[in-house]
């Protein structure tokens, strides 16, 4: 079985909770990580799950601000809530981007991975940037 990234927790996220919640015109909604877990079909992964859902690569993104989250101090619980406000800029600027075709953030995330190839025939990405410094130095 495939690990699940964060980039992916951050996906489902937005297809199951934001996308819905901005449809429905909500100001606010929240997100309960042990749910996301289970949805995910994951096991002992909360952690990853917690961190990707409160991080501003998710809510920048997306146009949220984090405003609330319950749960235990550690912060790190199958019953963390994370609460979320759509900030009000938000949907006009994905309305405004969906008629004007990609934006630079979604035409960043396909170009994601173009070069794992390339580096992989090199040696590693570690490797080839490496050489690339040494021939600098000659």
């Amino acid at each position: 079985m495939q690990a699940i990234t964060s980039d992916q927790i951050r996906e489902h996220v937005r297809s199951r909770y934001v996308e819905p919640a901005r449809q429905r015109r909500e100001v606010r909604f929240s997100v309960r990580c042990g749910t996301v877990e289970k949805e995910l079909g994951m096991s002992n992964r909360i952690a990853h799950v917690c961190t990707a859902l409160k991080s501003s690569k998710f809510t920048e993104p997306n146009g949220l601000k984090l405003v609330e989250t319950s749960g235990p101090p550690s912060g790190t619980s199958t019953t963390v809530v994370y609460t979320y406000e759509l900030i009000d800029t938000a949907p006009r600027a994905l309305s405004a981007a969906a008629t004007a075709g990609p934006s630079v953030f979604q035409k960043l995330r396909q170009m994601e991975g173009l070069l794992k190839d390339v580096y992989r025939e090199l040696g590693g990405s570690e490797k080839a940037i490496r050489e690339e410094r040494e021939g600098y130095s000659r």
